[in-house]
Parts: C-alpha cells; sequence; structure tokens
C-alpha cells in the first residue's frame, strides 16, 4: 500500500542533517546511473509556470516526479513570487514498480518559516558547499534577506562553525530586520553590512541567497581561500517571450574567471536553461563548458573538489533535480512509516 503524507505530519522528524545526508547519497548515486535523472523541466505562459522534476536513486530504490506551479512577478531587477501552489512528490519504488508515496508540501525542516515554498533548496546547496568550503569557515557573508537567504543562512550555520555573518540586501531595514529575526535560530553573531563589498571581504564562505536578476557579487572583492554559493537560475522563458531582455545572473564575469572548481548542481540544465551566470561568460571567453563540473561527478570521486586551501570555490546550485527530491522522499517516507503518520491508500 502506497502512503498518503501531509508535509505537516512530517515535522520534527527530519533534521538538516539528515536531509543532507539523504540528497547527498542521491546525487551520489546520479553519478552511476546518469540517464535515470531528466533535468528540470519549465511549461510557462508569462508570469505562469509548472515546474516538473523527475528522476529516480537506485541506491535508495526509489523513482518518481516532484511538481510545483506558480505565479511570479519580475522585473528587470528581480524576481520573486506572486503565488505558489503546494507542491507535490510522487514516488514510486524503483524495484517493484509500486507506488511508494505521495506527499503534499514541502518537508518542513525550519521553526522560523511556514515552510510552504522550497525547503529542499538549501539543502542541495548544503550538499555542494559541504564538498567545496574549507572545514575551518568562521565568517559567512550573506547576499539577500527573503525565505532563501533565512534558509541557507541556517543551513550553512549548521554545516561550517560560522561565528559570524554579514548580511546585505538593497534595504537597510530589510537587512537589520532579518538579523532581529534569525539571531536567535544560529549561533553566530548576524551584523548588517554597509554595502555589497564588505560582506565579500574578509569572508570564508558567501552565500548569494537572493531574487536578482543582476550580479550581486564581483569577483574584484575576492580572497584566496573563499567558497561561494550561488542559486538564481534562468529566466529563459521569460526572455524568449520578449519580456525582459538579459537573462538573469547573480555572479558577475570575473566571479567565473578566478574560480579555480566550479561546480553546478548540473552542468546539463544550464545550457538546456540558457543560465546567465554560465552562459554569458562562456560566451564571452571568461570560461569553456568543460570547466563546470556536475556534483554527482564530484560526490562519486570522478571529478576533483576543492584540493588546496588557498583555491576559490563555486558551487552554483542551478537548480533543485528529481534524484535530490527523490532521495527526500525515500527519507520521508521511511520516517513516516516508522512513526505511524500518514494515510495507507
Amino acid at each position: 500500500m502506497a502512503l498518503l503524507l501531509k508535509a505537516e505530519e512530517l515535522k520534527g522528524l527530519i533534521s538538516i542533517e539528515e536531509a543532507i545526508g539523504a540528497v547527498e547519497r542521491g546525487f551520489r548515486d546520479q553519478a552511476h546511473h546518469p540517464r535515470f535523472s531528466l533535468p528540470r523541466q519549465r511549461m510557462t505562459a508569462g508570469d505562469r509556470r509548472i515546474n516538473i522534476h523527475s528522476g529516480g536513486s537506485v541506491d535508495l530504490g526509489i523513482a518518481g516526479t516532484f511538481i510545483h506551479y506558480e505565479r511570479h512577478r519580475f522585473t528587470k531587477a528581480d524576481q520573486t513570487y506572486a503565488a505558489a501552489g503546494k507542491r507535490v512528490y510522487l514516488a514510486y519504488d524503483s524495484e517493484s514498480a509500486a507506488l511508494l508515496a505521495i506527499i503534499v508540501g514541502c518537508i518542513p525542516l525550519y521553526d522560523f518559516d511556514d515552510n510552504d515554498i522550497a525547503t529542499e533548496t538549501a539543502i542541495t546547496s548544503a550538499v555542494g558547499t559541504k564538498r567545496l568550503a574549507r572545514d575551518d569557515c568562521r565568517v559567512m557573508g550573506l547576499y539577500g534577506t527573503g525565505r532563501q537567504a533565512r534558509r541557507h543562512l541556517k543551513v550553512m550555520c549548521t554545516l561550517r562553525p560560522i561565528r559570524k555573518v554579514k548580511v546585505f540586501s538593497r534595504s537597510a531595514e530589510n537587512r537589520r530586520a532579518f538579523c532581529a529575526l534569525m539571531q536567535p535560530h544560529v549561533d553566530a553573531e548576524l551584523v548588517a553590512a554597509a554595502s555589497p563589498e564588505e560582506v565579500a571581504r574578509g569572508s570564508d564562505l558567501i552565500v548569494c541567497a537572493t531574487g536578482s536578476n543582476v550580479p550581486v557579487l564581483h569577483g574584484e572583492w575576492l580572497e584566496p581561500g573563499q567558497h561561494m554559493t550561488s542559486i538564481v537560475a534562468s529566466n529563459k522563458e521569460i526572455v524568449q517571450e520578449g519580456l525582459l531582455d538579459r537573462p538573469r545572473r547573480e555572479l558577475d564575469d570575473e566571479v567565473l574567471r578566478r574560480a579555480d572548481v566550479i561546480v553546478a548542481t548540473l552542468r546539463q540544465q544550464a545550457v538546456y536553461d540558457e543560465q546567465g551566470d554560465f552562459v554569458e561568460p562562456v560566451a564571452n571567453g571568461v570560461i569553456e563548458w568543460d570547466e563546470v563540473v556536475d556534483l554527482s561527478a564530484v560526490l562519486a570521486g570522478e571529478a576533483s573538489g576543492r584540493t588546496d586551501g588557498n583555491q576559490i570555490t563555486l558551487f552554483k546550485q542551478n537548480s533543485d533535480q528529481g534524484v535530490g527530491f527523490m532521495a527526500l522522499a525515500r527519507l520521508a517516507h521511511d520516517k513516516a512509516r516508522a512513526a505511524g503518520v500518514g494515510r495507507e491508500i
């Protein structure tokens, strides 16, 4: 029998560390079965968007699809959600072909948010960051003060012994409010930065968790040994419809030029989506596509991550993938079974 779960029934059952471990295992398996997961697919009409993430993990015995629908607002400067429907996991047992679980909603991982939208994104960011950021990261620079910034703050402070976080967004009021809201949820000292350059200078770990359409991090500010994680992906369909004239960027070309190691969640996704943070630097001769390494290859030991403490490394979390969602579905299903929650269908 399959299990029907409301995501809120999982509250308190899954830790951030467990979620990171599950997603890491899923992406490692992707290296061995690369055709068992597709790049994220989108269908759009103006500001309407349906997103489909399909994939599976032989190692975890699961396969299926994660789907969500949203309306979004966009300007030349940024992009935000206008409305979003409940997200749904549909998971099968990859060996028996039996329907395993239907999970309605996002996995509840944070006690400071409603957990309704994209709780999983920061977990994938953590998997790449774990392999690339130095173990001794103490100072973090954070761009953004919205939902993803809150979640990335919590996850990164779980991942590394962060003692200070410098926070910047366009609004000084938002910076102060963010620090006040999130200070009780982390041990690190939160400081509202006065400028974007101040965030990067002297930071061991830099996280760009914005809704920006234009670069927020500039390569001239970077220093040896730093790691960067960035999440802005694509607005290809909006550009193709003539509603905007440029692809989204969160990083400038100099960031890509100075990075010694560049890892993406999936390089094929960047090509398929014409993602600005890769497509424009490639077109400008700053990098070549073969310099972009897949996360799965690093996790499986098929490609190198950080090999030197002085290297500048970049993880472009350029889209959550079906294999990661299915790894979380397996974890959620097993935790729900053990706790006796959910309904048989």
